[in-house]
């Protein structure tokens, strides 16, 4: 058993070093639903910069922020205010999902010490930081990550009660449904069975309710809308037929979110744990059911995203947990998944190309979550000295490039460079044109193009920066009143 802990706490050690380090080389502009939420955790950074801690929380448990609940934007937006805003891409910035999926594996670990013990549960912790999506999520400003945690603190709160039922661990268990809740209303296809799995009725889980309340002002504010969501995602057809709609998520699971070598060990250790008696067997059969009912839950969905999966995997960590107490020489075997995380995390190869079938279910460029980091200049520094030393005024840019699906599936580079801008404290009004006479600062990317050259690594090309002509330059209308500021809306 000293030896499994020594294992376990060599994966966390490795699993979080290895994140940093990715984090501090990554320079890849965000996914386009990713910059969705870093736009929305902004507003929640400007409420906390502005001293407006009530607009933070209505924000947070009341207000439409789009099509899903704000928890996980407010908690990013606190946690970017924390740690002294900047650019989201700094690392410290970014870490905010490295916390969410910590709390993944210490809810795994929370679940399963009761029913395996210390040491088999820490090696199901420690796996939960390896599963290759996960990982990638947590990497990443994506809700999905969030709610994971969520999920998996509400497995562990249900076995929680079950085990000692007090009304203290019912409000507990209330808190975790109402965070899942908040964090995105597709929770009860992740939570309502491995839950219902582990409770069992006692008056002390009235108390659950008191928790649980505090998701319904968001909801009861956002019925008619989430009324509208929800028809909308139901009528949703897309092109695939049923056949594929009924194997796309076991395809994405063996393939991306979970790959063969974590597949193979949680399937070795659902059935080790199949036979042996007591702890491990309970265990086993709480994954099994977390795992392929959810797994049934999302086929019902019309849409389809791979990301969809991702608060599902924390039933692979108690699996492998369950077959670290049935078989404890077979743990090692844990090495080769995160070998095999480690080599889809640090090396573009093949292996990490998903089958056919599930790149070809929904036209366009396809989200990657797990991938090497990309160290390339994005370009906007060099922009950002210019305008911080030109008059005040718009920038336009000529023929901005594109980002092809090869380098991120996101909008083009010119989106980006507002945002970059107004979060290093230059807001600048971004005009796309040749017309340069309302411009204070020109940036040009036609080819043979006059002014000061600059290489644009992340797309291969370049670009240059000038000032118009003094006698075309940009001036403030007098009377406007005007004065270049840092918006509170974001594009």
């Amino acid at each position: 058993m000293k030896r499994l802990r020594w294992l376990s706490a060599g994966l966390i050690l490795l699993a979080l070093a290895g994140d940093a380090i990715w984090l501090g080389r990554d320079r890849l502009i965000r996914d386009g639903d990713e910059e969705g939420q870093v736009g929305a955790a902004e507003l929640f950074l400007g409420d906390l910069r502005g001293g407006e801690l009530g607009g933070f929380l209505r924000r947070a448990a009341v207000d439409d922020m789009g099509d899903y609940p704000s928890l996980y934007p407010a908690a990013a937006g606190a946690w970017w205010w924390a740690a002294g805003g900047g650019q989201p891409g700094r690392p410290a910035v970014r870490a905010i999902n490295l916390a969410f999926l910590a709390l993944s594996a210490a809810g795994v670990y929370a679940a399963a010490r009761g029913a395996v013990g210390a040491g088999p549960a820490l090696l199901g912790a420690a796996a939960t930081l390896w599963l290759p999506l996960l990982a990638g999520l947590g990497r990443h400003f994506m809700p999905e990550g969030a709610l994971a945690a969520a999920v998996s603190w509400a497995v562990a709160a249900a076995c929680w009660q079950r085990r000692r039922p007090t009304p203290r661990r019912a409000l507990l268990l209330g808190l975790a449904l109402a965070a899942g809740l908040l964090t995105k209303q597709t929770f009860p296809l992740y939570a309502a069975l491995p839950v219902l799995a582990c409770l069992r009725w006692r008056p002390s889980l009235l108390a659950a309710a008191a928790g649980l309340a505090l998701a319904a002002p968001w909801y009861a504010h956002n019925a008619l809308e989430q009324l509208q969501y929800v028809g909308q995602s139901a009528a949703y057809r897309g092109g695939a037929g049923p056949v594929a709609h009924l194997l796309f998520y076991p395809r994405v699971l063996l393939s991306l979110a979970l790959g063969p070598a974590w597949a193979a060990l949680v399937a070795l250790a659902l059935a080790a744990s199949a036979r042996a008696p007591g702890g491990p067997r309970r265990l086993g059969g709480l994954a099994a059911i977390w795992l392929l009912g959810g797994l049934l839950a999302l086929t019902a969905v019309p849409k389809k995203y791979k990301r969809l999966l991702a608060p599902l995997l924390p039933a692979a960590g108690l699996a492998i947990a369950a077959g670290a107490a049935a078989r404890p020489r077979w743990s090692p075997l844990v090495l080769a998944g995160a070998g095999w995380t480690g080599l889809l995390s640090w090396v573009s190869t093949p292996l990490a190309t998903p089958p056919r079938a599930v790149v070809d279910f929904e036209p366009g460029c396809l989200q990657v979550w797990l991938r090497p980091p990309d160290p390339r200049d994005p370009g906007f520094a060099a922009i950002g000295a210019a305008a911080a030393a030109a008059p005040a005024g718009p920038l336009r840019l000529i023929e901005p490039p594109e980002i092809p699906c090869a380098v991120q599936t996101t909008h083009g580079w010119g989106y980006h460079l507002g945002p970059w801008l107004r979060r290093e404290g230059l807001d600048r009004r971004i005009l796309i044109g040749d017309d340069a006479g309302d411009a204070a600062l020109i940036v040009d990317f036609t080819p043979g193009a006059a002014g000061e050259l600059h290489r644009l690594e992340l797309l291969d090309t370049r670009y240059a920066i000038r000032r118009p002509p003094a006698d075309r330059g940009w001036t403030a209308p007098e009377d406007s009143g005007d004065t270049p500021g840092v918006r509170r809306s974001l594009p």
